[in-house]
């Protein structure tokens, strides 16, 4: 008995003891749990630095230490330490493709498990997982640095080759050729380091493109083209060929030129070849839910004319579901020219065009090499931005021609390419147009999310001012520099895409439509004063005017004689109307004009449209108008 009693107290006096105590795993990503076990004997409790708990004698506990860390536990008078190795993990560093010709664009993704990671290059802080499209020029390794773990991606590039006649076009790079002023452009260049228009779908709405052009096809789509003959042949397609090439031939193939932006995709509606009202309707809407710009160089008005020409209606119908339903709601941008008739015996005024002038397009004008508007391009209130497309010295755009001798250039023309699959002679809003599309392009890629709407206020911020000694530079009542011949301005890549990337997209669209104001006034013959009428505008909802819209009766034995002015009270000023020759003049008869000019504005204060008889002779009055304003709540 006494030996019993003798080895229970010489238990009890045993020391403690920690029998394990272990970390599985003891290497971890960050992030990652470890879970820490442990057994002991002779103690009541444990506990666990550098966490400051207290354990049980035996257990399990899940941790994930954010670096390396010891573990030490403490059971009465014995302990026992156990490491959790932390290290960073990266799980995947792709370049895809791997090869590439001098120019395209190569995505680099990866995956770690790390607490921050650095691509070099460029050197910048990336996140721990994540992708971003380079494009490099020359063979390069790239390494992607995840707290001491490295992993590397190499990208094999072919020689860049050159677009032999890329120096020639001064529209995208301005250096004074053939005595140009130096900087007026579009300053694209930039940009290509970055964007050149992938992923974005631009239809030529024309007489056709060349699709199998040398410098077009690698961008062309053909299968989602449309031929509304059936059976044409590109020999009917110099025009067309000739814009797809300012939006879109070729870059570093060795071929031709370039287009504005060089990697978007091409195609082509050559409605003109059979313009029936159906096939209009079509052309506007055929493809919308994929399609992202629609380049229309051409217009039903017949320049030169000095007459108001209004819209077909099934056109109308067109552009206004293409922008409601087009690209997933956001809306087709439709870009149209301002047109070419401003310096005919009859000139005409872009407001004059249904087309041009509709809320639902970009009206495009045109300068010269200069800068200065061509003398050709119709001015007017619903003037955007403008472009170049050639004036001073003949000196016009180079682009894309139909292959062989059947286009503009048939390899013998005097002051042409020796080449007649190109032409250096293509001028015009024509050719203006398709140059601010290849910049809407490259702002689509940089920000697909912005709206048509968007697109508009995009380019009208952001164009360049030109020619700035014209004395219709005016301030509106926003504080945006505006003109009737330049609109906002000559459009700029470099600035539109840098806005695009941090532009507020899918503001809805408010509008407010005034009662029609039956004004009743008689026209003063000859007068310098004219009549006005005034509409005092509260509570319209529109806190930012993006477009106005003036529908006007007047009756009058000679319109050309009108001049017809827009004021805001605070705000700027739209000439509608300016008086002008025509034979015969057209009447005034619920004509809708329209204008970009109140950019930002307010829509409530007084508008006042004044009219003015410039011309002796006729007598008329003014009749009744109405205003619509369209912009953001």
């Amino acid at each position: 008995m006494r030996l019993v009693v003798l080895l229970v107290a010489l238990n009890a006096c045993a020391p403690p003891t920690i029998g394990f105590f272990t970390a599985e795993p003891a290497s971890i990503a960050p992030g990652e749990m470890s879970q820490l076990s442990w057994s002991s004997s002779g103690a009541q409790k444990c506990r666990l630095e550098p966490l400051a708990m207290d354990l049980g004698v035996a257990g399990a506990l899940a941790v994930s230490p954010p670096t390396s860390t010891d573990y030490t536990l403490t059971c009465g008078t014995a302990t026992a330490t156990t490491r959790v190795e932390v290290a960073a993990r990266i799980t995947r560093f792709t370049a895809t493709p791997a090869m590439v010709t001098a120019g395209d664009l190569v995505e680099l993704s990866w995956d770690s498990m790390a607490q921050g990671c650095r691509l070099e290059p460029p050197g910048e802080a990336v996140a721990t997982t994540g992708r971003r499209l380079v494009r490099p020029l020359v063979s390069q390794r790239y390494t992607l640095a995840c707290m001491g773990a490295t992993a590397e991606a190499q990208v094999t590039v072919s020689p860049a080759l050159t677009d032999p006649l890329f120096p020639a076009q001064w529209h995208l790079a301005n250096t004074g050729q053939a005595g140009g002023v130096r900087g007026q452009d579009i300053a694209v260049e930039p940009v290509w380091a970055e964007l050149r228009g992938e992923g974005v779908r631009v239809v030529v709405v024309d007489d056709g493109v060349d699709l199998a052009h040398e410098d077009l096809t690698t961008n062309a789509n053909p299968s989602d083209s449309h031929d509304y003959l059936g059976n044409a042949t590109p020999d009917l397609a110099e025009h067309g060929t000739a814009v797809g090439g300012l939006i879109a031939a070729r870059d570093v193939n060795g071929l031709g030129g370039r287009g504005v932006a060089p990697r978007a995709t091409l195609l082509s509606y050559n409605f003109l070849q059979d313009s029936t009202s159906a096939n209009e309707l079509d052309a506007m809407v055929r493809g919308m839910d994929r399609n992202g710009v629609s380049n229309n160089s051409w217009g039903d008005a017949d320049d030169g004319t000095g007459q108001l020409t209004t819209a077909d209606s099934l056109w109308v119908m067109g552009v206004r579901r293409g922008t409601r339903e087009g690209r997933g709601g956001k809306g087709v941008v439709y870009l149209f020219p301002s047109g070419n008739g401003a310096n005919d015996r009859f000139p005409d005024d872009s407001n004059f065009d249904g087309q041009a002038n509709s809320r639902f397009v970009f009206a495009i004008g045109g300068v010269g090499d200069d800068g200065r508007r061509a003398a050709y391009s119709e001015p007017g209130s619903n003037v955007l931005v403008v472009a170049p497309s050639g004036d001073r010295a003949a000196h016009y755009l180079t682009t894309t021609d139909v292959t062989g001798s059947a286009g503009y250039n048939n390899g013998r023309t005097a002051g042409e390419l020796p080449n007649a699959g190109y032409t250096q002679t293509f001028e015009g809003t024509s050719a203006s147009t398709p140059v601010a599309a290849g910049v809407v392009a490259l702002v689509l890629q940089a920000n697909p999310e912005l709206t048509w709407r968007d697109v508009r206020r995009v380019l009208a911020l952001s164009a360049r001012r030109t020619d700035s000694r014209h004395p219709d530079w005016t301030m509106n009542g926003a504080g945006h520099l505006v003109n009737h011949d330049y609109g906002f301005g000559v459009v700029d890549a470099t600035a539109a895409v840098g806005l695009a990337k941090t532009y507020d997209a899918g503001v809805p669209e408010v509008s407010f439509d005034s009662p029609l104001q039956q004004a009743g006034l008689a026209i003063p013959d000859a007068n310098p004063t004219g009549v006005s009428s005034t509409l005092d505008v509260r509570g319209s909802g529109v806190r930012q005017v993006d477009f106005v819209e003036v529908t006007v009766t007047i009756t009058h034995t000679s319109t050309g004689d009108l001049d017809l002015v827009l004021r805001h009270e605070g705000g700027g000023f739209s000439r509608l109307h300016p008086d002008h020759s025509c034979q015969p003049c057209s009447p005034i008869t619920g004509f809708t004009f329209s204008s970009v000019r109140h950019l930002d504005e307010p829509g409530d204060g007084r508008w006042t449209l004044e009219v003015r008889d410039r011309a002796p002779q006729d007598v008329g009055r003014l009749v009744s108008w109405k205003l619509t304003l369209w912009g953001r709540p």
